[in-house]
């Protein structure tokens, strides 16, 4: 067999196909996307553990409590946005 024949042989079976390669675009790109939405909720969860905080050290409570609910419903509210865009956006 000569070389340039082998070499060609070795790329095809090395080299992935382009359904595959396809198919690990999207997949990353669904992953890319997904971290991004998780950072929405973690960013709105710090906005309510500084809502909540505050809310609590000028109501006369304790700063834990304030910011412990804050975050919570912080977080509870990126998941329901996430949620509600998701199932809009599959209707």
């Amino acid at each position: 067999m000569e070389e340039s024949r082998a070499d060609a042989i070795a790329r095809a079976i090395l080299q992935p196909d382009l359904k595959a390669r396809e198919e690990l675009r999207r997949k990353r790109a669904k992953e890319a996307s997904w971290l991004v939405e998780k950072r929405k909720v973690a960013w709105l969860a710090l906005i309510g553990f500084a809502v909540g905080a505050a809310a609590a050290i000028y109501g006369g409570e304790r700063f834990t409590n304030g910011a412990l609910w804050g975050s919570l419903s912080g977080g509870a509210i990126g998941w329901l946005w996430i949620g509600w865009r998701s199932w809009r956006g599959a209707a």
